[in-house]
């Protein structure tokens, strides 16, 4: 642009520099004109003065002519010149525009491009965590399809024990007779001066042993949990708490899935008896008891009014989920309650009652404890 701009200011230059010479042509012509003839009046003489006169006025005219011709183009020069700058003023314009228009758009376009970034990064995350749901939700079913599986199979295996057991257990367990154990829907249904083992049905495709107390708090009571002598060891996994295990006829674990069956429907009792290593005996008893489902984790969601001398340490525990060592489920984020008590619960933050803990006469924290207590326990009794 600034060579174009130099161009044009030279040719004008150039134009007034013409200029200025025709216009001293022009006078000088008129100046010669104007001289007086001093040639003499002879016809030749008269006749070369009038061809150059008439030469002349040729000549002035076609300066004249000239010099009009200069001017004009000196002047569309000059609106040329303005009209060029004005055109590169435009463009500089439009130009500066353009590129103010294009860096917002650009702007823009990064902004709605982060934007959606975003959001895509927090569907992603909402979708993986979906997806861990569902494969958790996916394991749980199959898990639970394959111990149903496998319950049915380990209650095929059982032997008919061909004894009856009678007697409430204390240290240990007695047997009383050699009579098959009989098939009941529950224990209310059995002998209530025969405290001891029966097959129950109704809960499963098979028939399962339980032990039945028949003689103390009005009978029909079936035993869900039993320690006396540490010959079980209770730090067990998650599925083999689900299940169950031990002897029934001696320390056991009936299982969370089956217990939750039981109770289920309608409105059941829980009784807890213990007793110390000084065979000091306390129970306590609660108006009612429900456990929730395996996906609910076995939640122990309602516990009824408590009554008996041992104090109540299971409402600490209402509403937490049942806890084992390959299983957190309970509320304290800073230690796991079930791998440092050396036991399954339901945990809160850690326990006020540990049953299925350590069973040592050392006074410790991981024992088998009832809080009001606050000494190791050598016996523990759950009944429904």
């Amino acid at each position: 642009v600034s060579q174009v701009q130099s161009s044009v200011k030279m040719g004008t230059v150039n134009i007034l520099l013409f200029s200025l010479v025709v216009v001293l042509l022009s006078k000088s012509v008129v100046r010669l004109e104007s001289v007086p003839p001093t040639i003499d009046e002879s016809s030749s003489a008269a006749s070369e003065y009038e061809v150059i006169k008439e030469r002349m006025d040729h000549l002035k005219f076609s300066f004249m002519e000239l010099f009009v011709h200069v001017k004009e183009l000196s002047e569309l020069i000059v609106n040329n010149q303005r009209t060029a700058e004005q055109n590169q003023l435009a463009h500089v314009r439009e130009v500066k525009e353009l590129v103010v228009s294009n860096q917002r758009t650009i702007e823009q376009t990064l902004l709605e491009h982060k934007n959606l970034m975003l959001n895509l990064e927090d569907r992603l995350s909402a979708n993986v965590s979906l997806i861990t749901n569902y494969s958790k939700k996916i394991l749980d079913y199959q898990t639970i399809c394959a111990n149903h599986d496998k319950i049915r199979q380990e209650l095929l295996t059982l032997k008919p024990n061909s004894t009856n057991i009678r007697g409430r257990p204390t240290t240990e367990v007695q047997v009383k007779s050699n009579t098959s154990p009989i098939f009941i829907h529950s224990c209310n249904e059995g002998d209530p001066k025969t405290t001891g083992l029966f097959k129950m049905v109704g809960i499963g495709r098979t028939p399962f042993e339980v032990w039945c107390e028949m003689e103390k708090f009005g009978g029909g009571w079936l035993v869900i949990q039993r320690r006396f002598n540490g010959s079980v060891d209770f730090y067990r996994k998650w599925m083999e708490y689900r299940n169950g295990f031990g002897d029934v006829a001696g320390e056991f674990w009936l299982g969370l899935e089956r217990i939750h069956q039981l109770i289920k429907n309608g409105t059941w009792e829980l009784i807890v008896e213990i007793k110390n290593f000084a065979d000091g005996y306390e129970y306590a008893r609660y108006s009612d008891f429900v456990l929730g489902n395996e996906w609910s984790k076995y939640t122990l969601s309602r516990l009824g009014t408590h009554s008996g001398d041992a104090g109540d340490a299971l409402k600490y525990h209402k509403g937490m989920k049942f806890s084992t060592f390959d299983r957190d489920n309970d509320e304290d984020d800073s230690r796991h309650c079930a791998e440092k008590y050396h036991g399954a619960w339901w945990y809160r933050s850690c326990y006020d009652s540990n049953l299925n803990g350590l069973h040592t006469e050392n006074q410790e924290a991981k024992a088998i404890k009832w809080f009001e207590t606050n000494v190791s326990l050598k016996y523990s009794s759950m009944m429904i």
